[in-house]
C-alpha cells in the first residue's frame, strides 16, 4: 500500500459523497471527479497538507465548503471554492468560480495548487495563503488570465510527470529481488 495520505505536506484522500450514482439529490458524479482529483494530484509536494472534497448537490455531505478546496456539484456545472478549514481554525470556503466541465474544474484545480505551491511559505495552509495574498489576487491568476492558468497547470503536469507512484511497485514485480531476503529468513528461522 503506498503510504503518505495521513501525514504528508501535500495532498490527502479526497472526500467524496455517492453523487448522482447513488443519490437522489446528486447532480454529477461526485466520487468518479473525486477519484480523477486524487490520481491528478497524488504526490505532488505542497508547503502544507491540502484537503479536497467534492460534493455530489449544494447538500454538501462530502463537507467541500471547509476544505483547502472544495467542489460542489449543481445542475450547471461545478463550484469550485478555496481557503476553507476545520480544524482549530473554523473558515467556510470562499467561491473561486463555476465551471461547466470536470475537464475545466481539473484544470482549474490544478492551477490553482500549482499558484499555492509557487507563491506560500511553508507550514502555510491554503486559508492562511489566500488571506495573506488575497482571493482577488488568486481569481486574476487562475480564473481570468487563461494563458496564465494553462501555464500554472502545465508546469504542475511537469512536476508530476517525475513523480515515482509507487516507488515499491517495480520490486514487487521482480520475485528475483526477494530472492536474498528469503534465504536470509530461512537461515534465520533454522
Amino acid at each position: 500500500m503506498v503510504s503518505g495520505h495521513a501525514y504528508s505536506k501535500g495532498l490527502r484522500t479526497v472526500k467524496t459523497c455517492v453523487g448522482s450514482e447513488f443519490c437522489r439529490f446528486g447532480t454529477q458524479d461526485s466520487t468518479g471527479l473525486g477519484i480523477k482529483l486524487e490520481k491528478l494530484l497524488w504526490g505532488s509536494w505542497t508547503p502544507a497538507k491540502v484537503k479536497l472534497a467534492v460534493s455530489g448537490c449544494p447538500r454538501n455531505c462530502a463537507e467541500a465548503t471547509c476544505k483547502d478546496v472544495g467542489v460542489v456539484c449543481v445542475d450547471s456545472g461545478y463550484q469550485i471554492s478555496v481557503a476553507g478549514a476545520a480544524g482549530m481554525d473554523v473558515k467556510e470556503t470562499e467561491l473561486l468560480c463555476t465551471v461547466a466541465t470536470e475537464e475545466e474544474a481539473m484544470e482549474v484545480i490544478a492551477a490553482f495548487v500549482q499558484l499555492y505551491r509557487e507563491n506560500s511559505r511553508y507550514l502555510h495552509r491554503i486559508y492562511k495563503w489566500v488571506a495573506k495574498v488575497g482571493l482577488d489576487w488568486c481569481k486574476a491568476q487562475v480564473v481570468a488570465d487563461l494563458e496564465n492558468r494553462r501555464a500554472l497547470a502545465d508546469r504542475f503536469e511537469l512536476s508530476q510527470s517525475v513523480y515515482r507512484r509507487d516507488p515499491w511497485a517495480e520490486h514487487a514485480q521482480r520475485p528475483a529481488d526477494w530472492a536474498p531476503m528469503m534465504d536470509l529468513t530461512r537461515e534465520a528461522a533454522e
